[in-house]
């Protein structure tokens, strides 16, 4: 492993209690003894020298344990959501590359890159401990490794020429109040269960039921809903256009339907044995993604309608006498807010049986007649729920990921994380302020650095616009001291919540802590900053922090600038640099009153300082 240098550190363990432990550090030849607590644990805490190593640990008590090949170098934490977990090789299985990952794995050969993950884990009380273990930096370690961490530690090894130890502990899709303490969440009222309590059990009904209520209303406003009239289609065999012979079971991206995002209907006419037309029999259907409403004869056999329920095998009963001797018709209605869609289990697993019958059944895989219906993006998408589970819970990923590695002396930390946080981006400012503040506080070692990734563009489904997460990343970085935010508005892809490009995302964290943190001034950290507006006329005039640079643009005329009259409604602008500020004007507004720049979910800006890295989004109103 790696441990922090010029420090002091923390080294724990479990053995019986009143045990006394000893242990000697081979680089001073200190001892250092501490007997274990009631409940088994003990710790002591050693003085590290400048880097180096390799050293050992001897560790004593009635038994023996020696740590060997330790070195002694720069410790970071690299944590967040899927585009830290994002390993080094990708995801090439969902079309989720690594920009020149073969060659970046081949190259991964730093012995002295010492690398531990925590697995994933959750729960409602801090753990104490984990499993995993620190390995060197080969291409085998690196591949599964964190990408945008291997990045970041590399550019610190090559630049320092010193040891870098990473923890990854990271869990895609997270929101960041679940990277966070009991004590510090309790702090917040907005997940609170009663003044100055938070109560995990009662916090999950509260959202499950809150969120029912809004999924409710979501199908009905959709014409989801168990209880509509039955279509006409679910009938009779001739009615209603558009059926095409598609396999089934099959998901939508291998037949016509593709990426539908919306609604299908699916029939099928299928007769039984005289003999099971007066008892009770049970469809079976397999898994499908995500919701259905399914009718025989036109009753209404089952239902799923939440999105959650994709991995759920139907089973529904048929009552007797519903089924007729000659022609049935099965007919179902998917719909699919995102993913792959479908009524897609394996073949055996659709059939019709008598309800008392394991054994006698009558299969129902094959061609069915299927018709792509209404598509959600006419309507409106799927409201998601994102605090009613876990790994989603507050406090769950800090007791099973964060509270396992706490105390363990370490120089700061990367975060890369908000798209789950998206939809309240006012309230991130209080979440993500706290949480750094929580991890500061456990890990005791001040205020010690912490930078982050501001979220990229991206295509959402949904119309959560991203400019008031990324103002609160921002907002983050300019107030909460020792924080730095890499701005990736120029590395996005439209289309890929993963960027492929990792390796620029860890430079530009690296950077921060190269010129912050290891007095490398000759490294630009930041582009210029946004700083004050003024109003010239029928222009208004941006002010930046320069940070000894100036502005530029790809070549091309400045884009993404938008800007309001007295009524703050606001349009596309022109803009150019002006000695290092831009100014913002556009046709018809006299009075302008207010710039926002880059702050669509999309947008792509081309302003640059002459560093070359990107300046980042802001506005001038706070409305």
């Amino acid at each position: 492993m790696v441990l922090q240098q010029q420090s002091v550190v923390p080294l724990w363990g479990w053995a019986k209690a009143g045990e006394k432990i000893s242990v000697v550090t081979s680089w001073d030849q200190q001892t250092v003894t501490a007997f274990t607590g009631t409940d088994g644990k003990w710790m002591v805490k050693v003085n590290t020298p400048v880097a180096g190593g390799p050293y050992t640990v001897q560790i004593s008590g009635k038994k023996k344990i020696l740590l060997e090949d330790i070195l002694i170098g720069e410790v970071w934490i690299c944590s967040g959501q899927s585009n830290m977990e994002m390993p080094l090789q990708g995801w090439p299985a969902y079309n989720n590359p690594i920009n020149r990952s073969a060659e970046e794995i081949a190259a991964a050969n730093y012995p002295q890159m010492r690398l531990f993950t925590v697995p994933r884990a959750t729960s409602n009380e801090p753990l104490e401990n984990c499993e995993g273990q620190w390995t060197a930096c080969t291409p085998e370690t690196a591949a599964v490794f964190s990408a945008t961490g291997y990045f970041f530690g590399r550019e610190l090894y090559q630049r320092l020429n010193i040891p870098v130890g990473l923890i990854f502990t990271s869990w895609g899709g997270t929101v960041a109040e679940a990277w966070m303490s009991n004590d510090y969440v309790s702090r917040m009222p907005e997940f609170t269960t009663s003044p100055g309590v938070y109560d995990a059990l009662a916090f999950k009904k509260r959202q499950n039921e809150k969120f029912a209520e809004v999924q409710q209303a979501w199908t009905r406003k959709v014409g989801f809903v168990a209880d509509q009239k039955i279509p006409l289609w679910a009938l009779e065999p001739g009615i209603g256009t558009g059926w095409t012979a598609t396999p089934v079971p099959s998901n939508w991206s291998e037949t016509f339907l593709g990426d539908h995002l919306g609604f299908a209907d699916y029939r099928l006419i299928f007769k039984v044995p005289a003999s099971w037309v007066k008892k009770e029999l049970v469809l079976e259907l397999g898994p499908i993604d995500e919701m259905d409403m399914t009718w025989v004869n036109g009753v209404l056999v089952g239902s799923h309608l939440s999105p959650y329920d994709w991995a759920t095998k139907r089973v529904y009963s048929i009552p007797a006498g519903t089924l007729t001797q000659g022609d049935n018709i099965l007919a179902i209605r998917v719909a699919n807010t995102s993913g792959i869609g479908g009524i897609n289990g394996k073949p055996e697993m659709l059939k019709i049986r008598p309800e008392k019958s394991k054994t006698a059944f009558q299969p129902l895989a094959g061609n069915w007649q299927v018709r792509q219906a209404e598509s959600f993006n006419l309507i409106e998408p799927m409201p998601e729920c994102i605090d009613c589970g876990e790994p989603n819970l507050p406090t769950v990923l800090y007791n099973g990921m964060i509270a396992p590695i706490v105390p363990f002396g370490i120089r700061g930390a990367i975060w890369y994380q908000g798209e789950s946080n998206r939809y309240d981006g006012e309230l991130y400012k209080k979440i993500f302020s706290g949480m750094i503040a929580n991890w500061r506080h456990d890990f005791n070692r001040g205020d010690f650095p912490f930078y982050f990734v501001q979220i990229a563009p991206y295509q959402y489904r949904d119309n959560f616009d991203t400019g008031l997460l990324r103002e609160a990343q921002d907002y983050t970085m300019r107030t909460v001291p020792n924080t730095g935010m890499a701005v990736t508005m120029d590395i996005g892809e439209l289309k890929n919540i993963h960027p492929a490009n990792k390796q620029d995302v860890g430079k530009r964290l690296a950077y921060w802590a190269l010129n912050k943190d290891y007095g490398i001034k000759d490294i630009a950290f930041t582009a210029p900053q946004y700083k004050s507006w003024s109003r010239e006329g029928d222009q208004i005039r941006i002010s930046f922090d320069l940070f000894g640079q100036q502005l530029k643009s790809d070549g091309q005329e400045l884009t993404c600038f938008q800007i309001a009259g007295q009524d703050l409604k606001f349009g596309s602008a022109q803009a150019r640099i002006d000695n290092g500020t831009v100014i913002v004007r556009a046709d018809g507004i006299t009075t302008p009153a207010a710039v926002r720049f880059a702050w669509g979910s999309t947008d792509q800006p081309n302003l640059f300082g002459t560093s070359g890295l990107p300046v980042g989004p802001f506005r001038t109103d706070d409305k």
